[in-house]
């Protein structure tokens, strides 16, 4: 036999085999049993999943963390606030901070369990919808207090545990989200995440964090390079949302301590701090570039600026006087002001939350008529006259209020003034003229 008829016989062979195992796998009975055996398969798979799932919930809430500083009244955010505070991070000189390690992507964690005891201390959201606070609870094991972050999708009717940065629960007082990924704690570390908090990274600043915002696909951070107990000068940040990287941004003149920003989609306005030249810096940009603009607020004496909740370009601001506190208006995006509230019906502390150049409220409320005062007051026609917006109890405390937009706003109050004390989320859908308390449940 040549050797082209030994191949053409071993081809017959290998095809008469090939036949053979096509009718093994379409056999109905070999198919109902490869099927029995794949549903058995998933259902172990499955099961091992949901085992690990809790594993994880389990492990996540059992680190021990201590007790989450929450802010004063008038206080949300401020760098003033930390006068006291001994910085205990190590500076760097870097000009580029980056994430010193990398989180596994994802598309964000299972809702867990929502730890017991839970209240709020920083609020953020992406839309009306979705919703994210950073708070403290009861620990799982032991006694004391941990950190924990929840979320809620649905406007509020349900909420879930999520993981919180591995950190104590003092080192990260603040959260952002930029969107439903890309998330921010911080105050006075900085921690990120991109996968919606299934992982954080934490992030190398040139110093403790004192404020950051996110809004329309970027950040911004202020940074005191000295630390918050010897800050005499900040350094602005830039990151794309997601990115991890943050570049130190060069502004036309220093910033001073008691630098403070505002972010309103694109754009972004800063106060220049304490230190004169006092100046509102304004870039459409990205920060690349920057227009100087009327700081309002009185030299060496600080201030705040709040931008409406509307989208236009209205500008609040708080600026304190030395015993009190004035309240300003910019309908132009800081290129004029114009005195709102004069001096003597605030204190120095007076917080600002704005939805338009008529609608703000402020807090801590003040005595109106013979009534208790209130937590927040409103007020309608620009700050020209206001009433009392939201009544808890006489010792409660605003920790933070804020508008998502013109129609929606938010409240943390806290109630009690000596330990222990209860902090809870209130919201409103007129505006801030009616408010009902957030239940946090699952």
């Amino acid at each position: 036999m040549d050797e082209s008829s030994s191949d053409l016989d071993q081809l017959f062979k290998e095809a008469a085999q090939n036949a053979a195992g096509l009718a093994h796998v379409l056999d109905p009975t070999k198919a109902v049993e490869r099927g029995t055996k794949l549903r058995r398969f998933a259902r172990r798979r499955r099961s091992a999943l949901s085992g690990l799932v809790v594993l994880v919930a389990v492990v996540v809430f059992l680190v021990p963390l201590p007790q989450l500083h929450l802010f004063g009244p008038g206080r949300t955010h401020s760098t003033t606030g930390h006068q006291s505070t001994t910085s205990s991070l190590v500076s760097t000189a870097s000009t580029s901070p980056t994430a010193t390690t990398s989180p596994v992507t994802g598309i964000g964690p299972l809702g867990g369990v929502i730890p017991a005891d839970f209240e709020p201390g920083s609020f953020t959201a992406v839309s009306l919808e979705e919703w994210w606070m950073l708070g403290t609870a009861r620990c799982l094991t032991g006694s004391g207090t941990c950190g924990a972050i929840v979320r809620t999708t649905d406007g509020g009717s349900k909420f879930a545990g999520i993981p919180s940065p591995p950190v104590s629960a003092s080192e990260v007082t603040q959260l952002r989200f930029a969107n439903a990924l890309d998330g921010y704690a911080f105050d006075p570390e900085l921690w990120e995440t991109t996968n919606g908090g299934t992982s954080w990274a934490r992030v190398a600043t040139p110093g403790p964090v004192a404020e950051l915002e996110a809004a329309d696909g970027e950040a911004y951070a202020l940074t005191c390079p000295a630390g918050f107990a010897k800050c005499q000068s900040m350094e602005l940040l830039h990151s794309t949302a997601g990115s991890l990287k943050w570049r130190k941004v060069s502004t036309p003149v220093t910033l001073g301590y008691g630098a403070q920003f505002a972010v309103n989609g694109p754009n972004l306005y800063l106060l220049s701090g304490n230190e004169p030249p006092l100046v509102l810096l304004y870039s459409a940009d990205k920060a690349a570039t920057f227009h100087k603009r009327a700081d309002p607020c009185t030299p060496t004496l600080g201030g705040r600026v709040t931008a409406a909740a509307d989208g236009s370009p209205t500008l609040w601001a708080a600026c304190p006087t030395g015993t009190m506190a004035t309240v300003v208006l910019s309908t132009n995006g800081g290129r004029t002001w114009r005195v709102a509230t004069p001096s003597g019906e605030f204190p120095n502390s007076v917080g600002l939350a704005t939805g338009s150049a008529s609608v703000a409220l402020t807090w801590p409320g003040q005595q109106i008529s013979n009534a208790q005062p209130a937590a927040l007051d409103r007020t309608t026609n620009g700050a020209r006259s206001y009433s009392a917006a939201l009544s808890v109890s006489r010792s409660a405390t605003v920790v933070w209020a804020g508008f998502s937009d013109p129609v929606r706003a938010y409240a943390i109050i806290q109630e009690g003034d000596s330990a222990p004390t209860t902090t809870r989320l209130y919201e409103s859908n007129d505006g801030g003229a009616t408010w009902h308390r957030v239940a946090i449940k699952s």
